[in-house]
């Protein structure tokens, strides 16, 4: 496959954009958002799993920002209020969520069913952060659970493993109201899970350490009517239908500090300049292969702007390769001794120079 390489800043990308063109950050400005972060702290005392968060641990963590809609701004605010909260140990993530909820309902009750036809709480975890092999829990009011692996996003081609049981998981629900009967008001069901860090290891590497970054990302699935269509409601906000974007959940980031002993400022583990340019080529690309049936070639052929010359640290280097049918682009930063590398199934990878 033949290379094909250009230079951004002062280097070989020189052409400009016609008239009234948008540049890709424009293009694609619903996905390209900066991810929200959150620091985990460690537990203070053993967690117990009942769907009463209780624990004066939970009482010190800091709940994440309210759910909003999955396509993000401009889209209405979610009609109930739902937050999470997480802490951790040296076996398990621990994952709380308080929902909103008037009329608690849940008919399903086997497990691996599909539970987002009923009322749900999702979570998505990638510990790698590689957008590959990641890996999806979702429960109802029952406490049912649906868990499932992934190879890669449904977007690329993915597949699921059903038969794929979260070894080990601890999972419980309370509710504050009465399941399944819509003649009173209910106020909230909560949802509590311990999820072994085992249970996510790939090639016995341990990813549940202090100083390690996640991806993570929570749904709520809300059917506000019978036939819906159904509410999502997220804590990230993908930019689209679809939480199959691990490029669009948050950070998360493992403190070695005990919860209430202490804070640290949550930041971010790429430069996010090159990391959002980065994906900007990627939804291009896959615009264009879905358009034309085939990638872009080579740099020139991006919409590039001023906006997307300028983000980029001085001496940064863009290039690629690509067929007609695959493609990979990267973003090398000399100052940092990296290259952040991006194929066209999603995959992301930071090889040092």
């Amino acid at each position: 496959m033949k290379r094909k390489i250009q230079l951004l800043c002062s280097l070989l990308v020189c052409s400009l954009l016609p008239a009234g063109a948008q540049s890709l950050f424009e293009k694609h400005a619903r996905m390209l958002t900066l991810p929200e972060g959150y620091v985990c702290y460690r537990t203070a005392e053993k967690i117990q799993i009942d769907g009463r968060p209780d624990e004066a641990s939970w009482k010190l963590a800091q709940p994440t920002s309210s759910f909003r809609d999955i396509s993000g701004e401009g889209f209405p605010k979610p009609k109930y209020d739902t937050k999470a909260k997480m802490l951790w140990d040296d076996d398990c993530l621990y994952v709380s969520a308080v929902l909103e909820e008037p009329n608690i309902q849940a008919r399903l009750t086997k497990r691996d069913t599909i539970i987002y036809y009923d009322n749900d709480f999702e979570v998505f975890i990638d510990p790698d952060g590689d957008g590959h092999h990641y890996f999806e829990i979702e429960n109802n009011a029952r406490g049912v659970i649906f868990d499932l692996l992934l190879n890669r996003p449904y977007r690329s081609g993915g597949n699921f493993m059903i038969q794929w049981d979260c070894p080990g998981i601890q999972l419980a629900v309370h509710l504050d109201g009465t399941l399944n009967q819509p003649e009173d008001k209910d106020r909230q069901w909560t949802v509590e899970m311990a999820i072994p860090h085992q249970a996510l290891t790939w090639d016995f590497n341990n990813p549940l350490k202090a100083g390690n970054w996640w991806r993570i990302n929570f749904s709520r699935v809300q059917w506000l009517k019978k036939g819906g269509p159904e509410e999502n409601w997220v804590w990230q906000p993908t930019g689209r239908i679809d939480m199959h974007m691990p490029d669009r959940w948050g950070f998360l980031y493992f403190s070695s500090k005990t919860v209430g002993k202490g804070e640290e400022t949550f930041r971010y583990p790429y430069q996010m300049d090159a990391y959002k340019l980065l994906w900007a080529m990627f939804y291009e690309q896959q615009e264009h292969r879905a358009k034309a049936g085939s990638y872009l070639l080579a740099t020139k052929d991006f919409p590039l702007g001023d906006s997307e010359r300028k983000a980029l640290p001085a001496g940064s280097e863009i290039g690629m390769e690509a067929t007609s049918s695959q493609c990979r682009v990267w973003i090398t930063l000399p100052s940092e001794g990296v290259r952040y590398v991006l194929n066209h199934e999603g995959r992301f990878q930071i090889e040092k120079l």
